[in-house]
């Protein structure tokens, strides 16, 4: 989406038309991205067997029209497992200035790179785990991708979404600005209408998106050159859609009605095309989502002509363009408002996922998320126009799914610093999952109070089940009275009807739990129910609510009262559950089976995982236990397959049979666990198959240093991203429209740097020429002059990685840009800047065991195939894990595969290792592949020779009887690693057939 009038810093990733600027020429990436990166692949790394993690989807429309789930190695895996939640209602309007009709759209980054994040979670705590689903219209999963013009929508984020009643988008974007021949084509093909009246590209549209389980298509089409005729064509097309389907459209005010791109932020005569009922009474655009530079005539225009085409207002939504400085953005929300202050039309978001450029770290985004979504005071019945930013909910009403029980949460927002399972660690690793993200509470944080108001947080450190629980806390006055609502609800009350809480309450103040039996929340129509106070660590209370039964339970609060003040007040709540009747314990998954594994290192595995689907199991938890007997957890799914990318073993826990036991286990609606189904997962080697690292890089001493300057910085992308040691979730400094620049920071005290690195653009999944061109590494010297320490120019890499002329010592020192890039999106943008005191570079990255072997042949005839060798590595090989001594070494002179031959193994089985080595990096760890006894080798070469069975006569007869008896020569156990086997066995029975009709025909 292109914001005409502002000069603002839209994200780029490889496609670059989802990003563009107010700019007079548009870059060759934006014609590319059109006809993809070339080839018919979206998972490159797993069509190369680099990884087996999947990739959400993404197309051309070649690429659409030959799509099916059968050629498609990820399909499964990306399928949504939650479907559209459709008991969604509005809950009483507590904000006078709120609209009930009016509704929010999120055009939001949920991955920080479509095209390399796992779109099924990971372990990276650090992720926009976006959870305030209650004042959302709809989803726009916004993304670039070089594969094409369609971005599909990852799961974990439909599956929140649904789970919340909210629809997603997928994103279809044409590129921005004046027209290649290869853009308008695709437009052409897009839109192709066929003899018969239907449209191929939508007939995929909709099996695409019903196979996959989202719920419609985001429209932004910006490319310059589009007639009338084909403008009309897509408008039908669009309804088309909608007359075969329950699938909606967003639509971007982009193309006019005559197909010119003509921003005119506001739905008028000249872009009402798609707006309008057919004669059927079909429209295209269910959601119209206006141009950025709107004002009160604008939006007085857009509802006079929704209207005229009897069309609701708030199905019109006016853009707010928050990426660059998020909730400090300064939007005159004043001309949306009619006569009694409520918005007169509904409200889109661009980018919203800025929030997470302000926070300190993943626990702070979840404050920084109230600010922007709740509003400065921090509680959506108070959201006014008395700060600049107002807040979401002072526009909208809240809207809840809670209509039927059981109900359970456990307050888990989808990622955290550890994984808990009934309030114990099950996995200490960082993690996300959107599709295991419980319903949050509906407000934040509304607290009926007298006295002091309580703080209502995230709490990370503590959870039951999932990455945190709710955290109530003080300083307290006494008799202070907070009555936290935490939950809107239509729940019919039951003689049998119960509450589960379990908290953690040991700090002095009473707890009650709060049903609201009146429509609007009225205290009066309140009715408590006391909770003890507990001792050390989590307990469990259930309310008994038949007393009430025949009434509705319209919310559910927690109430905290305390005489005496509390300096440190702290209460944890860790699941909150309404429910009737129990639920069935999960019986044992069934086919659970390993369908793909690939191993990294003898220590570590990824693989691809898949059982028989049960629609009455949450999710399931899927655990490793190793000879240990310790159980740590994988991971959690709703879907029936999974991708697990850290299967681990030491050397103390690894079995002798080289086995692990992966545990399948189904959770139910209530949070019980049932039978665990079990798989053994073969290493295939021992713990000597590869090295372990013992002397590991030395720590980034510029990491979370103090910024003590900086020439220019976005708000919501600041200098000190630079420094917080990653770049997943477009964390960066960035400075829009600089060409030149810089930082400075303090280390707190000198340090020695020997070695640089500088992460650019490109390696945050952003455009090459966007890389740091020109820049330099400064320090202070004991005078206060800058003195240079190392420049860099001409760089086009994506990571600058060097050691040092000489070591430098000092405790301030000064990052200078001089050259930006050469992209026309001017910006400074630096992902991370790191420095170390070793002068030891990174390893080389060595070669994948799969992609070497070794073939053990009689006398000095052995040999060692490497693959995927890059030019100028060098390979080495060596006879054991321990030696330094090489036994054979070659440098390659292009890529391609490396061949080392008339080795001598040694007449037994064993193991070759080899490493490889950059010319700039170290030696890579040693890694090995493993070759057979000699034997085995020349049994397995008899039987490759044998002619192939359907040419097989009565000739051959000696060939086959000798394979025979060299086989049965060997070693019983020798025989199991005859991996043709079956090829000899099925040459003795052809043989057989052979003499019969041989002896049958004489």
């Amino acid at each position: 989406m292109k914001n005409k009038n502002n000069n603002s810093n839209k994200r780029i990733f490889s496609f670059v038309l989802l990003f563009s600027l107010l700019i007079s020429m548009i870059t060759p990436e934006a014609y590319a991205a059109v006809d993809g990166d070339g080839t018919n692949v979206v998972n490159e790394n797993y069509a190369d067997q680099l990884s087996l993690q999947p990739l959400a989807p993404a197309f051309r429309v070649e690429t659409l029209l030959n799509w099916s789930p059968k050629k498609d190695p990820d399909a499964a895996l990306n399928r949504a497992s939650v479907p559209l939640n459709k008991n969604r209602f509005k809950g009483h309007q507590i904000n006078p200035l709120a609209h009930p009709e009016a509704g929010i759209t999120s055009a939001a980054i949920t991955l920080s790179n479509h095209d390399q994040t796992s779109p099924v979670g990971s372990n990276d705590f650090n992720v926009y785990a976006f959870d305030n689903w209650q004042l959302l219209d709809s989803y726009i999963y916004w993304a670039g991708t070089d594969e094409g013009i369609f971005a599909i929508p990852s799961p974990d984020i439909v599956d929140a979404a649904h789970r919340n009643g909210v629809p997603v988008y997928a994103t279809v974007g044409f590129p921005w600005g004046p027209a290649s021949k290869e853009a308008l084509a695709e437009v052409e093909a897009f839109t192709k209408q066929a003899e018969d009246g239907s449209f191929p590209v939508a007939d995929k549209m909709i099996e695409v998106a019903e196979y996959y389980g989202f719920d419609g298509y985001f429209m932004n089409q910006e490319t310059y050159g589009v007639s009338q005729k084909t403008a009309e064509r897509m408008n039908e097309m669009m309804r088309y859609v909608k007359r075969h389907s329950n699938l909606r459209f967003g639509w971007y005010d982009s193309q006019s009605n005559n197909g010119s791109v003509s921003y005119q932020n506001a739905v008028n005569s000249n872009n009402d095309l798609y707006v309008k009922p057919a004669a059927d009474g079909k429209y295209a655009v269910d959601e119209f989502f206006l141009n950025y530079n709107w004002g009160t005539p604008q939006i007085n225009t857009t509802v006079a002509t929704m209207k005229s085409h009897n069309r609701d207002p708030y199905d019109a939504y006016a853009g707010f363009e928050v990426q660059q400085n998020s909730y400090n953005t300064k939007i005159n929300t004043n001309a949306l408002l009619n006569e009694q202050k409520q918005s007169k039309v509904s409200i889109a978001l661009y980018a919203p996922n800025s929030t997470m450029g302000f926070a300190a770290d993943p626990v702070d985004f979840h404050e920084k998320e109230t600010y922007f979504w709740t509003g400065p005071q921090g509680d959506p019945t108070r959201a006014d126009d008395s700060a600049n930013w107002k807040g979401m909910a002072r526009f909208v009403t809240d809207s809840s799914v809670i209509q039927k029980m059981p109900f359970t949460t456990n307050f888990n927002s989808g990622h955290g610093k550890q994984y808990f399972v009934d309030g114990k660690i099950a996995s200490p690793l960082e993690w996300n999952n959107r599709s295991i993200q419980d319903i949050m509470p509906t407000w934040r944080w509304w607290a009926r109070n007298q006295g002091s108001r309580i703080k209502v947080s995230y709490d990370f450190d503590k959870a039951y089940n999932g990455g945190n629980s709710l955290k109530f806390s003080g300083p307290l006055d006494a008799s202070s009275v907070n009555d936290v609502m935490l939950y809107s609800s239509k729940l019919e009350i039951t003689d049998t009807t119960k509450i589960r809480v379990v908290y953690q309450n040991q700090s002095g103040a009473d707890v009650s739990l709060g049903v609201a039996y009146s429509e609007d929340y009225s205290p009066e129509q309140m009715k408590y129910y006391s909770l003890p106070k507990t001792t050390d660590g989590w307990q469990t209370a259930v309310l008994d609510l038949k007393e009430d039964a025949g009434k509705t339970a319209y919310a559910v609060s927690l109430k905290v009262s305390n005489s005496e003040s509390l300096a440190n007040y702290e209460m944890n709540v860790g699941q909150l559950s309404v429910y009737d009747t129990a639920a069935p314990i999960q019986t044992k998954p069934q086919n659970a089976a390993v369908t793909q594994k690939m191993l990294r290192t003898a220590f570590d595995a990824e693989a691809r995982l898949s059982w028989s689907a049960d629609e009455k199991v949450l999710q399931y938890e899927i655990y490793q236990k190793n000879a240990d007997g310790v159980k740590t957890l994988l991971g959690s799914t709703p879907n029936n397959h999974f991708y697990v990318s850290n299967i681990t073993r030491t050397v103390a826990n690894a079995s002798p049979d080289h086995m692990t036991t992966l545990e399948i286990v189904p959770v139910n609606q209530d949070y019980v666990r049932g039978e665990p189904a079990e798989i053994a997962f073969d290493w295939g080697m021992g713990t000597d198959g590869t090295e372990i690292e013992q002397h590991g890089p030395s720590a980034n001493v510029a990491l979370n240093a103090k910024v003590t300057g900086v020439s220019a910085e976005n708000e919501a992308e600041p200098a000190s991203k630079a420094l917080d040691g990653t770049a997943a979730g477009n964390s960066k400094w960035c400075a829009t429209n600089a060409k030149s620049g810089y930082m400075t920071i303090d280390l707190g005290e000198p340090k020695t740097i020997r070695r640089w690195r500088v992460e650019h653009a490109q390696y945050g999944g952003e455009a090459s020429n966007m890389n740091t061109v020109d820049f330099e590494l400064l320090y202070k010297d004991q005078t206060g002059s800058w003195v240079s320490a190392k420049r860099m120019t001409g760089n086009t890499k994506a990571v600058t990685d060097i050691i040092l002329d000489q070591p430098v010592t000092a405790s301030e020192f000064k990052l200078q840009v001089s050259n930006s890039g050469t992209s026309p999106w001017g910006a400074i943008r630096i992902y991370e800047w790191q420095m170390f005191e070793s002068d030891a570079l990174p390893r080389t990255e060595n070669i994948m065991m799969h992609f070497v072997s070794a073939e053990n042949n009689i006398g000095a005839q052995d040999k060692v195939v490497i693959e995927r060798v890059k030019q100028g590595q060098t390979v080495r090989l060596y006879r054991s894990l321990d030696t330094k001594e090489v036994l054979a070494e070659k440098t390659a002179e292009k890529d391609g595969t490396l061949a080392f031959e008339q080795l001598d193994f040694g007449p037994d089985a064993g193991r070759v290792y080899y490493t490889v080595q950059n010319p700039d990096t170290r030696e890579s760890l040693k890694y090995s592949t493993a070759y057979l006894n000699e034997s085995v080798t020349e049994v397995i070469h008899k039987i490759n020779r044998l002619p192939e069975l359907n040419e097989l006569t009565l000739a051959d007869k000696n060939e086959v009887n000798e394979c025979k008896v060299a086989y049965n020569k060997l070693h019983p156990t020798l025989r199991k690693q005859v991996t043709n086997e079956d090829r000899l066995v099925q040459a003795m029975a052809r043989m057989q057939e052979l003499k019969k009709e041989f002896n049958n025909g004489n």
